[in-house]
């Protein structure tokens, strides 16, 4: 396996380095310290043409001032916390009264600390970062590590630590926008999904839980088999952003066009679906504006607003404990969905 780095840019005068790490089919993972973004994942579709998966952009700046969290790691706590509120602390209210994504300068935003690693049939990145106590109201010094191991079988494995010396929230993800077509020459609607999930999250008109877990049988939200995409938006027309409580760690995403598919196993509680319905922007992606449907983000998580749900798992990290967690995307190619 192969790597290489190069200077990206610069950021409040640190150096902003994407890592180039190629497997031994020559399948190459790119991803920045700025963020822990993943900038590209390109792979063969079932003719051998080797293309991008996800959805980035060409420059920093445009990492900086436009991005929606593209390929970032997002936190301390993704997703929505009513009012931004916990108990009696105050949060950063960064979207109308609530909180969103750890809030301003969150992970997403930072510069990491990031070295290489190197095993027998991987290569991979280290990033390391330090939230300070009271960072967007967030109570303890958070240390955090994740790492992505990127193998010889096009699979992107991510693993995630962290410890705190006070009793803090902790709810990471990963917010990268897949378009398995490559090179984003198609929306994701003929794409389709499948999430081992019996039941989601309903959400009011902030998107934020309410607490009621509902059944997905005869709803627009079953996906236990292979749906595709347009369909599913058809019968749901203002798209998804909505939280699904898995059962068994499994999500799927094909492409048939291409024969390329995504097969992502978790340890997390839930995946957010977020279908970029409506999401008709003036940046530029692969050439083109932003507009529904050049992406989905499968952001694997626990259930958000926890902290205001006792039925949920619990976001609560605590002094003395070592939090882990870990996601896999396995990239293959198929002549039919099995």
């Amino acid at each position: 396996m192969k790597y290489s780095n190069t200077v990206y840019g610069y950021k409040d005068g640190k150096e902003v380095i994407e890592y180039r790490l190629v497997n031994n089919q020559g399948n190459v993972f790119r991803c920045l310290n700025y963020g822990a973004v993943v900038t590209a994942i390109e792979i063969p579709d079932r003719s051998g043409q080797v293309e991008n998966v996800v959805l980035g952009f060409d420059h920093l700046k445009d990492y900086i001032k436009d991005s929606p969290y593209f390929g970032a790691i997002v936190g301390r706590v993704a997703g929505r916390i009513k009012d931004g509120r916990w108990g009696e602390l105050q949060l950063t209210k960064n979207e109308g009264q609530n909180h969103i994504h750890g809030g301003n300068q969150n992970f997403s935003q930072v510069v990491w600390d990031s070295e290489m690693i190197t095993g027998a049939d991987y290569t991979g990145v280290l990033f390391t970062h330090t939230s300070p106590a009271d960072d967007n109201g967030y109570p303890g010094n958070l240390k955090v590590q994740v790492t992505y191991y990127w193998t010889n079988d096009n699979c992107w494995k991510m693993k995630i630590k962290a410890v705190t010396d006070e009793t803090t929230l902790f709810n990471p993800t990963n917010h990268t926008y897949f378009n398995l077509s490559g090179n984003v020459k198609r929306t994701i609607l003929d794409h389709t999904l499948q999430v081992s999930s019996d039941t989601f999250a309903e959400t009011d008109r902030e998107k934020c839980p309410t607490g009621r877990l509902l059944s997905v049988e005869g709803t627009p939200f079953d996906f236990r088999k292979p749906v595709r995409i347009g369909h599913a938006i058809h019968k749901q027309p203002s798209g998804y952003d909505t939280p699904f409580k898995l059962t068994s760690g499994f999500i799927q995403l094909f492409d048939d066009s291409s024969g390329r598919k995504l097969t992502i196993q978790t340890d997390r509680e839930a995946v957010v679906v977020f279908s970029t319905t409506g999401m008709n922007e003036d940046y530029l992606v692969a050439g083109e504006k932003m507009s529904s449907h050049r992406g989905i983000a499968l952001e694997t998580q626990e259930l958000p607003d926890a902290v205001h749900h006792p039925q949920f798992q619990s976001i609560v990290i605590h002094p003395g404990h070592t939090y882990t967690c870990q996601t896999e995307y396995q990239f293959s190619v198929e002549d039919t969905l099995s």
